[in-house]
């Protein structure tokens, strides 16, 4: 066997990117290290290697100081996490000095630490440690091993994390969509009302699995015939969807901040503040930027995509948070001149949950704030009136029912 010298031609940025495009599993390695103290590091190199004898293996790298502690145990576990663990991950490949402080555990028989919430352990000892390249090949002979979550696994795929979606799951997105859209029906007279009289474009929009989804539109503006925005759909997730949070199928303030990823403090508190001005004001507004048209709009394609890459909704997130700064503004100057992207309302059940927004775009530029308002006074009317009807018919019949 030789060394091929063409691997010292690959740039390390290529060879991430290629290689990235093949999803793994995430596990966490753990063990009780020589102190006496739990030990634990992500993997995302984690596979099966032979039945007979019951081998498997994962690949840590040569610098790893915590693989290093770890080489004092006999033994180490095997913690294959689950979808609904990303934070758990994140914990861990944090420089958090004690990785375990606020996780919950119990032990192995082995005595090394299993994360409670993860879908399956393994038990092994040390078959073999091979140096190659700038990782070690790291084989365990299992000892032991149990399911301890029927549900599905944590997935790394283009520097992004996932889940795999089996068909039923993607059934269930299908038929929320579904009871919204039917919802939105409800509302279509009164959101085609307000597209002619203003000439513009008012849409319908619903929080389904997560996203924010147009479910009804109505574009009446003479100067900004845009690509139908019917079926779109963008993240729930800063700065995008707050009139959503905290209501049926968006997520709630924590993981709706928690989106942002490994944000600093600072987008974070921003983030935070725009929520609160938007609870505070009881409608949103977000600004047209300078730079937005064509790409923007790719991206939102590329994401309503079913079969959407983490990569693609990696970018539109970015996108989003560059964009941050024109959502929610804190001041409106009364003498502003104001480009808008959109203005939002909330469409409220009789349980006072949002289930749907009212939304207006397509306006004409350079609107004064005498002029918002008043566009905005336009909307909390047949907001009203849409939750007077929605309210009523659900008196006489349970359905359309957004599920909480």
């Amino acid at each position: 066997m030789h060394t091929p010298t063409s691997a010292r031609q690959i740039d390390g940025a290529r060879f991430r990117a290629v290689l990235g495009s093949y999803p793994t599993g995430v596990a966490i390695v753990t063990c009780i290290d020589e102190h006496g103290l739990p030990a634990g590091m992500v993997i995302g190199t984690f596979t099966s290697v032979s039945l007979d004898p019951p081998l498997i293996g994962y690949l840590p790298m040569k610098t790893s100081r915590t693989f290093a502690r770890m080489g004092g145990s006999p033994s180490f576990c095997v913690n294959i996490l689950a979808a609904d663990q990303e934070s758990v991950c994140q914990h861990f490949a944090s420089a958090a000095e004690d990785k375990f402080a606020g996780l919950a555990w119990h032990p192995s028989p082995a005595g090394n630490p299993v994360l409670d919430g993860v879908v399956a352990w393994i038990d092994c000892d040390y078959a073999s440690v091979t140096e190659v390249g700038d990782h070690y090949i790291v084989l365990g002979g299992v000892l032991d091993m149990a399911l301890e979550r029927d549900t599905s696994p944590l997935l790394f795929f283009q520097r992004g994390y996932g889940r795999f979606t089996p068909g039923p799951l993607v059934a269930a997105a299908e038929r929320e969509t579904i009871e919204a859209v039917q919802l939105a029906e409800i509302g279509r007279d009164e959101m085609e009302a307000v597209a002619v009289e203003l000439e513009a474009e008012c849409s319908l929009v619903a929080a389904v699995g997560g996203d924010v989804v147009y479910v009804a539109t109505e574009n009446r503006s003479p100067d900004f015939r845009l690509r139908s925005r019917l079926g779109l759909r963008v993240p729930c997730a800063p700065p995008l969807g707050p009139l959503f949070v905290g209501g049926p199928g968006a997520p709630g303030d924590a993981e709706w901040i928690g989106r942002l990823g490994r944000a600093d403090q600072d987008t974070i508190d921003a983030s935070l503040a725009q929520l609160e001005r938007v609870r505070t004001r009881g409608w949103s507004i977000a600004l047209q930027g300078p730079d937005e048209g064509e790409n923007l709009e790719e991206m939102v394609a590329l994401y309503s995509d079913r079969h959407r890459t983490p990569g693609q909704e990696r970018r539109l997130l970015e996108a989003a948070k560059e964009r941050a700064g024109l959502h929610e503004p804190a001041d409106l100057p009364d003498d502003g001149r104001y480009d808008l992207r959109h203005l939002s309302v909330p469409v409220r059940d009789g349980a006072g949950r949002v289930v749907l927004v009212l939304r207006l775009s397509a306006l004409p530029p350079g609107a004064s704030l005498l002029q918002v308002r008043q566009w905005l006074a336009r909307l909390q009317q047949s907001a009203a009136r849409l939750e007077h009807t929605i309210t009523a018919r659900r008196a006489r019949s349970p359905a359309p029912r957004l599920r909480a």
